[in-house]
């Protein structure tokens, strides 16, 4: 599991980089393609939990989110309009769960498309590539040392109903991870030790919220991991379940704190 979870991270790590170094439309291209992968893997859970849902109308919605960033469209608008369509599918569907699709779909539109667009924001900044680095830093070092501390000190269960495998020291471990990862950001940066502090407190926390909340789902839709595209990892969104709550968070941190 380890050696596959490396060999994952050799390739995907990467590709990442490039994406967020090049930025503009490459980086929404392949943000776009990351999402339609967790859209899938999103219909596949919801159809074991026995769930309408409407992944084509989710894509529309992500990908208006995603191109809203540069083409300086209003979020509100793609909200507006979202809320809109969600609620007219429930006229074209003749089965009585159609309003349920329309409220997952809703949900998954703002989750995956709305959320994820931060990560466009957050490369836009003023030192945007650098912010960006410094993000996705913060959550590897949360995940790595919470997994590593979990498995060699891990004693008392963080939420053993939705997490058994999630402890108290993990969680604990990981968040000292990731304030350490963001306090080295900020020397290097010649910021503050403390903004790096709050950050790396902030990101790492929200990450293992956003860790919990796709655990969650996955549980009520009984599958082990949301999909198989990474070996050692699961699916996609089991990549960057940890990313999407903690990016619109980072991205309104980042201007209160005075970084762009």
């Amino acid at each position: 599991m380890l050696v596959r979870r490396v060999l994952t991270a050799a390739i995907g790590i990467p590709i990442l980089a490039v994406l967020l170094y090049v930025g503009g439309y490459v980086l929404v291209a392949g943000l776009g393609l990351l999402a339609t992968i967790m859209i899938y893997e999103m219909a596949v859970m919801m159809r074991h939990a026995q769930m309408t849902y409407f992944p084509w109308l989710t894509g529309v919605f992500v990908w208006a989110f995603l191109l809203a960033v540069p083409f300086s469209w209003p979020a509100s608008l793609v909200l507006v309009l979202l809320a809109v369509l969600s609620a007219a599918k429930t006229l074209w569907v003749v089965e009585p769960r159609g309003f349920q699709g329309a409220v997952n779909t809703l949900w998954a539109g703002v989750y995956l498309g709305w959320f994820f667009s931060y990560f466009i924001r957050i490369r836009d900044l003023d030192h945007g590539r650098y912010l960006a680095f410094g993000f996705i830093t913060v959550i590897w070092m949360t995940d790595t040392v919470a997994y590593f501390v979990g498995r060699s000190l891990g004693r008392h269960k963080l939420s053993l109903r939705v997490s058994p495998g999630k402890t108290w020291e993990g969680s604990l471990g990981g968040t000292a991870g990731g304030v350490a990862a963001g306090v080295v950001l900020a020397l290097v940066a010649h910021a503050p030790a403390w903004q790096g502090v709050v950050l790396g407190l902030v990101v790492s926390v929200a990450g293992q919220v956003g860790d919990l909340v796709e655990s969650n789902l996955k549980r009520y839709a009984g599958v082990k991991d949301s999909g198989s595209v990474l070996p050692g990892h699961g699916g996609m969104l089991d990549r960057f379940d940890s990313a999407l709550v903690a990016l619109p968070l980072a991205y309104y941190l980042l201007w209160g704190l005075g970084i762009r």
